[in-house]
């Protein structure tokens, strides 16, 4: 359609003298033909229109585009292909790209941003293009003397616009939006370290639970032996059949923990996969050298000092201090509704009979007008009031937060320090659990007594790996408490 109105006025332009124009921003054509003279007005115009309507169709088009683009995206059935061996930096990448929960937070980040932008378009000038034809007839005259006059029709056609010279409330509603998208921001940083710190978790979880597995198929591989031996004492005559029967036990209770150990790896990886918005079925190994990487903790002397600085970079403390500052605006911004308010306002067009018409003359207006609330009910004292009340409550979540961030740096600082010392100790007891049931053995293949002794020391070695294990899943889960409560998930290898 837009092509045919351009052929239509190329058409035209064939008369005495036709030019172009195009500044850019704007199109104007003009034909100067005696012909179509009283028509130059309408066509500039409708160039305008043109102008804008093409573009809004150019705009709309891409919207379309974009929209389908957004919607196969969101719809697609595409797996997330993952490297045979996911680290820890891997998974954070992942989890950043991929995690419908850090997708949706950013998608609060764009929109707190796109309704400060709709709240800083009350500031800037406001600008309309208004065509009228009307058809009326007065009833009556002024001053009530009767008037007669036959019905009349009126062409309209003006360029409409109005700029806010001073008005506080609306200036306040930008601050207080530009202050909603940074606390967004705040809060999509909290969400990827919420969901790092769920992923790291279920990460060791799995590692730990792997290493769970290998523990009792050491013990049954001890158990078997142990039966072995039990059975070759019994047929040399050197041994009782309560020892076979005690070695049986002890192998039916290493095969019922082997069964709890694959339903614990399978729960672990299934809740990770679940996580990462990987497909269930598809396989997935971890980097388990973490386990080794794990360094000493930092000493509680030193980040008790440093501590204050650590904690400072957190995204929740950044947040709730924007939260705090936006209270204060709000409540300064419910005094200055008591303040005037000024506008400039104008319009410039053509008036006539009717659209196309030769007979027209220019019309124009321009003001200004200021408006000052007298008297409102006694609302804006009632907002004070409440926006003075939201303010102490921004206030007092500020000191709790402080507080509770400091505890928790604290608490994972003193539990690392702990569960370091415990692996050690743990690790000790595993090489006198070694030493034991090498005794304990030798005592039994010599027959100076039976296999409890040696079942009870390999139990009490299996205890030892077990303690040693869970202390360092428990020094890992620290050092990821620790991480978080600096804000730094990423750093808890470092």
């Amino acid at each position: 359609m837009h092509d045919l109105f351009l052929k239509q006025w190329f058409e035209l332009a064939t008369c005495k003298c036709a030019t172009y124009e195009d500044s850019h921003n704007f199109i104007i054509f003009t034909i100067r033909c005696d012909d179509y003279f009283p028509m130059f007005r309408e066509l500039k115009i409708f160039s305008a229109l043109l102008y804008v309507s093409f573009f809004a169709l150019i705009a709309g088009h891409a919207q379309k585009i974009s929209t389908e683009v957004e919607i196969d995206s969101i719809h697609s059935d595409k797996v997330t292909v993952v490297a045979p061996v996911l680290s820890l930096d891997a998974m954070y990448r992942l989890i950043k790209d991929t995690s419908p929960q850090v997708l949706f937070e950013k998608d609060t980040v764009r929109r707190a941003l796109e309704n400060s932008f709709q709240e800083r378009a009350a500031l800037l000038p406001q600008i309309s293009l208004a065509v009228a034809q009307t058809r009326q007839q007065f009833g009556r005259g002024f001053a009530g003397d009767d008037f007669e006059s036959p019905p009349f029709n009126s062409f309209g056609t003006r360029f409409e616009g109005t700029q806010t010279v001073f008005d506080a409330e609306k200036y306040a509603r930008y601050r207080i939006a530009e202050l909603e998208h940074a606390i967004s921001k705040m809060d999509y940083e909290v969400a990827i370290q919420d969901i790092l710190e769920q992923a790291v978790q279920l990460y060791i979880t799995q590692i730990r639970d792997l290493n769970r597995k290998r523990i009792v198929e050491g013990n049954i591989e001890r158990s078997q032996r142990l039966l072995q031996l039990a059975q070759d004492q019994l047929s040399a005559g050197a041994g009782i059949k309560i020892d076979v029967t005690r070695a049986k036990a002890r192998a039916s209770e290493d095969d019922r923990d082997l069964l709890i150990a694959e339903s614990n790896i399978e729960t672990s990886i299934l809740r990770l996969k679940a996580l990462l918005n990987l497909d269930l079925d598809s396989e997935l190994k971890l980097d388990e050298s973490i386990i080794t990487m794990l360094k000493a903790p930092p000493s509680i002397k030193d980040y008790k000092i440093n501590g204050s600085v650590l904690i400072g970079s957190r995204p929740e403390l950044t947040g709730q201090k924007k939260r705090l500052e936006q209270a204060l605006l709000a409540r300064k911004a419910a005094s200055w509704q008591r303040l005037p308010s000024v506008e400039l306002f104008g319009d410039w067009g053509y008036d006539s009979d009717q659209a196309f018409s030769s007979d027209y003359n220019e019309a124009w207006l321009i003001g200004v007008r200021a408006s000052v609330p007298v008297f409102d009910g006694l609302r804006i004292e009632s907002e004070k009031r409440e926006a003075a009340a939201v303010a102490r409550q921004a206030s007092y979540e500020m000191r709790v937060l402080d507080k509770r961030i400091e505890s928790e740096f604290r608490t994972a600082l003193f539990d690392m320090n702990s569960r370091y010392k415990q692996m050690g100790l743990a690790r000790k007891e595993i090489d006198l659990g070694l030493d034991e049931v090498e005794q304990a053995e030798l005592r039994y293949r010599e027959g100076l007594a039976d296999n409890r002794e040696l079942i009870d020391a390999q139990q009490r070695l299996a205890d030892a790996e077990r303690s040693h294990l869970n202390s360092a899943y428990l020094y890992g889960v620290s050092r990821l408490a620790y991480a978080r409560a600096i804000g730094a998930v990423e750093t808890v290898l470092d």
